[in-house]
Parts: structure tokens; sequence; C-alpha cells
């Protein structure tokens, strides 16, 4: 049985085909002149680990509405995660999963090039990465474990920007939740990588010359009650064939650290327009789950057009069983 979801994206896709549409690969599907585009991304992913089963993936699949006009811009995501799942093997078995989340439903509105307001459920603005979850437009396949273990990747409720407009711009965000993950209340569950009920943060980011600095901190709670405090520090700097970025950060409870650190530190190296090499060092200790890891990400990314990307990595870990091979097919459509 088709998900209904899928069932009227589908409906819709063909019904704008039919009418004065424009679609170009990567910006999707524009209705006549309206501010209106359908897209969406998915990916293909396999990995083997030096020890366990080998696992064939549909990661992502991912439907897109979007559009900005005037001062005003919005974008509903829809998104369901490990679509098809076959793992060949000891443990050999086959999966399915086609429900979608609501992974990002916000409006945003620009009071003037220096005061803007978002609602609804976004990406937490902290660090660099985090700011670009998906798969094509990533580094890598794999996200640095910052992302999934120190801060909520994503914010239901408001978030307030301040930006210069100087050489040197400065930009400070707020973010504010005090309410369910807004996929929890429409669907009965949470899409973030903590259940948290609250969420506030505060960000602070400025240029210099070739080089981006961002301070983030910010408090959450979970949905059992338990709460968390972090701090971040990242920079982010591009030449012309290089790229060097790193985000370090701490996280404690009740004044003891729940993770004494946990950060990352990236070089890539452009190659050509197409081609590029990535070498990624990260580490971390998690003293609620009693455990540390220190490992090296080596990567080739191919982009043939900008919204294809097919990747390679290798994880060197500190624990050997952890070590393994990602490779990946992505498309922004």
């Amino acid at each position: 049985m088709k998900h209904p979801i899928l069932t009227y994206s589908l409906f819709f896709i063909s019904s704008l085909f039919a009418s004065d549409a424009k679609y170009q690969l990567g910006q999707g599907l524009q209705l006549g002149d309206l501010p209106l585009y359908l897209g969406g991304y998915t990916s293909l992913e396999y990995s083997r680990p030096s020890e366990g089963n080998r696992v064939l993936k549909l990661e992502e699949l991912a439907l897109m509405l979007y559009g900005e006009q005037d001062r005003f811009s919005y974008m509903i995501e829809m998104e369901a995660e490990d679509v098809y799942t076959e793992v060949f093997g000891n443990e050999a078995m086959e999966e399915q999963h086609q429900r979608f989340h609501i992974e990002r439903l916000y409006f945003n509105y620009d009071f003037d090039e220096n005061y803007a307001i978002k609602a609804g459920k976004y990406n937490s603005p902290i660090g660099f990465w985090n700011k670009n979850p998906i798969n094509v437009l990533r580094d890598t396949t794999s996200s640095p474990i910052i992302v999934e273990r120190l801060f909520p990747e994503y914010t239901t409720g408001l978030e307030f920007t301040y930006q210069t407009q100087n050489e040197n711009m400065l930009t400070i965000n707020t973010m504010f939740q005090h309410s369910e993950d807004l996929d929890k209340t429409i669907n009965d569950d949470i899409y973030n990588n903590f259940e948290i009920d609250q969420h506030f943060g505060l960000g602070v980011s400025f240029q210099n010359d070739d080089i981006t600095y961002q301070f983030n901190t910010g408090y959450f709670q979970m949905l059992t009650g338990t709460s968390y405090n972090y701090l971040l520090g990242s920079f982010n700097t591009n030449l012309s064939n290089e790229k060097i970025q790193g985000e370090l950060g701490t996280q404690w409870k009740d004044g003891k650290n729940t993770l004494s650190y946990i950060g990352y530190l990236q070089w890539i190296h452009t190659l050509t327009e197409q081609h590029e090499t990535i070498l990624r060092v990260e580490s971390y200790k998690d003293n609620e789950q009693s455990s540390k890891d220190t490992f090296l990400v080596f990567g080739y990314t191919y982009r043939p057009y900008f919204p294809v990307a097919l990747k390679a990595e290798y994880q060197w870990h500190s624990f050997n069983e952890k070590n393994q091979m990602l490779l990946s097919l992505s498309i922004l459509f």
C-alpha cells in the first residue's frame, strides 16, 4: 500500500508538469511565475565495516516546497529516512520504511537588510555543518559526530537574526523553543536527534577577511525533564583551492560534564571544479556513555554536475571494529 503523502505528492508533481511549469536540475520545478518551487533530494548509500554486515540503503527521500517573494520566504520539507535497506552477510535482512516526517517547515520574514524572524521547524543555526544537512551538498557522506551528540539538530519555535552588511559581517541569532517537536505534534513522532520540548540558544559569528568565526551556547530540555547546556566554537576559512573548517564543543548537566570534549578539524583540497579530496580528524569523550574515540576520515567527492555527487570515504577508528568504508550517490532534483 502506498504512503498517502507520497501518493498525493506524486499527483501534485504530475499536475505541475501538466501546467505551465519550468524545471531545472537542483532548483526544482517552478509553477509559472509564482514563487513556488517543488524539489527534493535522495541518496543511495553502501557501507562496508571491517567487522560485520555490508549494508545497501536508500538512505533518504525528501520532497520540498519552497519559494520567496519580496521579504517573505518559506520551506516545507518532508523526508522518509531509511526507505529501503538490504543487509548482506551472516545477518541478511531486508527492510522498508515509507513514513514521511517533517524535517523542516518554516516561514521567514526579513524586516530589512539587518533584521529577520523565522517561525516553525528549522535547522538549528549552530556551527557550520548543521546548517547544511542535505547529503549532496555536504562534504562527505557521513556527518561529524558532533552534530549528533552535542546539540539538537532541529528547533521548533522562533529564531531572531541580526546581521550587519559591512566588510567584516557580524551575525547574531537567538533560538526559542518551548513546545514539542513539530513532527510529534502532527505525526506523534519526533524527527530529531534529541527528543526535546525546550531549546534556547545564542549564536554570534563574524567574518575577518577569508575566515569566519562562530560561537554558540544554549540549553535544551528532554521530554524526560533532563536538561543539558552546550558550548561550541567553530571557524571556517575559504582560500582559492583549500577550505579548512573546525568545530569544538563541550556539554554538561547539573554542573557535570556529559561530553568533556567533542570536535573535528577538516581540510578540503579542490583538485578541479568537479573533484575534491577531504581529510577530517574527529575526537570525543562521552562521560554519560563511558566512551571515547579518535578517528580519521579520508574522502573523495566527484560532482559531474553541482546537484549530483558521487562520494567515497574510509574511516580509521581507534577501535578497529568501527573502521568502515562508505559510498554514496546523492542527487538534488
